[in-house]
C-alpha cells in the first residue's frame, strides 16, 4: 500500500464526514463511484455489485430502523476513522468477495492499479432493539477532483460491544 500523505486523508475524513452526515439514502450515492461495489463478512448477502445497489440496502435498512445517523432515542452514536495499517492492505477470502463477482487476487491488483487508500471506519448508533456496532473498511480512490467510494468491505455488524472507537479519531 503506498503511503498517504496527511493532506490526503484529512481530505478523504472530510468527504467521510459529509457522507456520514447525509441522511437521505439516495443523497449517499452521490460518494460513490458507479463501480463501487460491498461485500458482507458476517452476512455475504448483503453484497452489492455497484452503487444503486448499496442505495437500495441502505434504504431498507431504514426503513427498518437502522440509520447511521439516528438520533431518534437519545443514545448518542458515534464514528470514528483512520487509514488502514500496511498489514490490513487484505481483501477477504475469494468465497466471499464471488458476491460482488472477484477474488482477493483481483481487488488487490485493481487496488493497486487505482491508487486506492483504505480507511478503518467504526460506526455506533440506537436501533429499535438496542445498540448496532459496524466495522467497516471504506476504499477510496481519486476521480477528477474528488474521492469516491470503491468497496465496501463490512468486517462486523451486531451489538455493540464496547470495542468501537478503540483506534481512530472520532469524528462524531
Amino acid at each position: 500500500m503506498s503511503s498517504v500523505t496527511p493532506e490526503v486523508f484529512d481530505l478523504i475524513k472530510l468527504r467521510f464526514i459529509a457522507y456520514y452526515s447525509t441522511v437521505d439514502p439516495r443523497a449517499k450515492g452521490a460518494y460513490y463511484a458507479p463501480d463501487c461495489k460491498q461485500i458482507c463478512r458476517p452476512a455475504p448477502s448483503y453484497a452489492a455489485k455497484d452503487g444503486a445497489t448499496i442505495v437500495a440496502l441502505l434504504k431498507e435498512g431504514v426503513k427498518n430502523g437502522a440509520s447511521m445517523n439516528n438520533k431518534g432515542d437519545g443514545a448518542k452514536p458515534g464514528a470514528t476513522i483512520r487509514l488502514l495499517r500496511d498489514d490490513e492492505f487484505v481483501f477477504e477470502s475469494d468465497d466471499v468477495v464471488a458476491h460482488i463477482d472477484s477474488t482477493s487476487a483481483e481487488l488487490r491488483k485493481q487496488a493497486e492499479k487505482e491508487g486506492w487508500v483504505g480507511t478503518r471506519v467504526d460506526l455506533w448508533f440506537p436501533m429499535p432493539d438496542g445498540e448496532m456496532l459496524v466495522k467497516v473498511q471504506y476504499w477510496w480512490r481519486r476521480d477528477g477532483d474528488e474521492w469516491v467510494q470503491v468497496l465496501h468491505d463490512i468486517m462486523y455488524m451486531g451489538p455493540r460491544d464496547g470495542t468501537e472507537g478503540t483506534e481512530g479519531e472520532r469524528i462524531a
